[in-house]
């Protein structure tokens, strides 16, 4: 048996969060759900696979990637609009080799695709349609947090058909009245809907019996993933990789937490979907809510809304923009604390020619092009910066200053690395830290964390790409001075 994967439904509804991807690619328990129907195809032992994209077919495309990710041969076909279900299979015939199977990528539907196939073989009919009597609904609010199903007066066509090879042209389509679940994603209240309930143990057979094994106790963390002791976790709740929950933050009951969101101090996250790289700002309190970014959507509201404050929340991968007010006072400040430390580093200077030395010691780093692939060996130049090499923590830095006033570093910003260290930052929740320009002082001397695991410097520094400002700026600098002043 062949599958058709559509991706027909017209996205304007969840606009703005739509504008780069179709629906079928928004998330669903931290996955896609494209890729949810694509591993329910592969597990049912369907291994040849149509995707038909009508809008953003290339980030399907690259979603998708190679066959061999998913063990099926997988081909994407581009339409200019929708169409129904003759029209498709018309269009497609030569392709279709045996029965087929068409789901719409735009629902999440708890079916056996194996008794569905067998019901076909033994059905009158060449086509084969599956109805069911109602739809999942969600109740959050007072002591009620569950899934049930909805009866509807009449039954519901979910759009999951099988057909036979020249069913097209048969008139004979045959009902499959059962009664599972089933929700289509046709507004944010359904994507909301399908997460909380998926979350409380509902669509079994369509996330299978590996991530339903994970669900038993209703509390998922994924891997590399910090919580602080001081934060509080309330089942059931899903929190993805590579997140941050720092102390005091709550991640209550019916929670969905995508990969790459940072939860700052006394956030209040409660039955809401929080997608990926998303920061949640300090005592900000989200119920029941779809957030993407700096764009919200209330449930009870029903309008999505941009947060201009970025401290409530923000996409943690938004592009740095080195202002000119910022170069501006980063130099300036660089200057007075030359000129103040001016009397130490020229002693240092003069000691160092005394004993045939160079004035300035020089390491050799790499300089980072933010205009291309910022985690990239290619989008970086090496370049001496200069250095005491044989001072202590604070004043080995302190000619970096000069290279703060020519321009190569920020006063604040992340560590530089060297040419070799660029091969450990490959994976994307590493690669986030490379959105902060390079700087002289850095969150890792901030926290005093010279000497803890790799992974805890890219987390501080994470945490400072998505809440850097001038204020934090300053306070890492005073507390870097401070600490390095005092470390041995």
């Amino acid at each position: 048996m062949q599958a058709i994967l559509t991706l027909f439904k017209d996205s304007k509804g969840f606009e703005p969060v739509t504008r780069h991807r179709p629906v079928g690619m928004l998330p669903f328990l931290n996955r896609p759900i494209l890729e949810w129907h694509i591993m329910n195809c592969v597990r049912s032992g369907i291994r040849s696979i149509h995707i038909i994209a009508v809008e953003n077919p290339l980030i399907v495309g690259e979603f998708v990637g190679p066959d061999t990710r998913w063990g099926a041969s997988i081909e994407l076909i581009v339409y200019k609009d929708p169409c129904d279900l003759r029209e498709l299979l018309t269009r497609i015939a030569g392709m279709v080799l045996d029965k087929v199977l068409v789901i719409p990528v735009e629902t999440v539907i708890d079916l056996p695709y194996k008794e569905f196939e067998n019901f076909h073989n033994n059905a009158v009919g060449k086509i084969t349609r599956v109805l069911v009597d109602g739809c999942v609904e969600f109740n959050s609010g007072g002591e009620t947090w569950s899934y049930s199903r909805k009866l509807e007066l009449e039954p519901v066509d979910t759009g999951v058909y099988i057909t036979d090879q020249g069913g097209v042209n048969s008139l004979d389509v045959v009902d499959y009245i059962w009664d599972g679940n089933f929700l289509p994603i046709e507004t944010p209240q359904g994507l909301w809907t399908a997460n909380m309930a998926g979350l409380d143990g509902c669509f079994p057979d369509f996330l299978g019996p590996d991530y339903q094994a994970s669900l038993t106790n209703k509390l998922i963390v994924g891997h590399h993933t910090y919580i602080d002791s001081a934060a509080i976790l309330r089942a059931p709740c899903l929190i993805g990789d590579y997140c941050r929950v720092n102390p005091g933050a709550r991640i209550l009951r019916f929670s969905v937490i995508g990969d790459g969101v940072i939860v700052d101090q006394g956030a209040a996250i409660e039955s809401s979907l929080i997608c990926g790289d998303t920061y949640v700002g300090t005592d900000t309190d989200v119920h029941k809510c779809i957030v993407v970014g700096n764009v919200m959507i209330n449930l009870d509201v029903g309008s999505w809304t941009s947060v201009e404050d970025a401290f409530l929340l923000s996409g943690v991968k938004k592009k740095i923009v080195y202002s000119f007010s910022e170069k501006f006072v980063d130099r300036f400040l660089a200057l007075i604390l030359l000129m103040l430390t001016a009397p130490i580093w020229v002693t240092k200077g003069v000691s160092r020619l005394a004993r045939h030395k160079p004035f300035f010691a020089t390491r050799r780093m790499m300089l980072r092009d933010l205009y291309f692939d910022p985690a990239s060996k290619d989008a970086a130049r090496a370049g001496n910066f200069h250095w005491f090499d044989d001072s202590g923590p604070l004043l080995q830095r302190v000619p970096g200053l000069i290279d703060v006033i020519s321009g190569k570093l920020r006063l604040v910003g992340v560590r530089p690395l060297k040419a070799e260290e660029f091969q450990r930052y490959q994976e994307d929740w590493a690669q986030q830290r490379f959105e902060a320009l390079d700087g002289l002082f850095t969150p890792v001397d901030a926290e005093c964390a010279d000497n803890v695991l790799e992974e805890e410097k890219i987390a501080a520094e994470n945490f400072y790409t998505a809440t850097r400002g001038p204020k934090e700026d300053l306070k890492i600098l005073i507390k870097s001075i401070k600490n390095l002043f005092t470390r041995k």
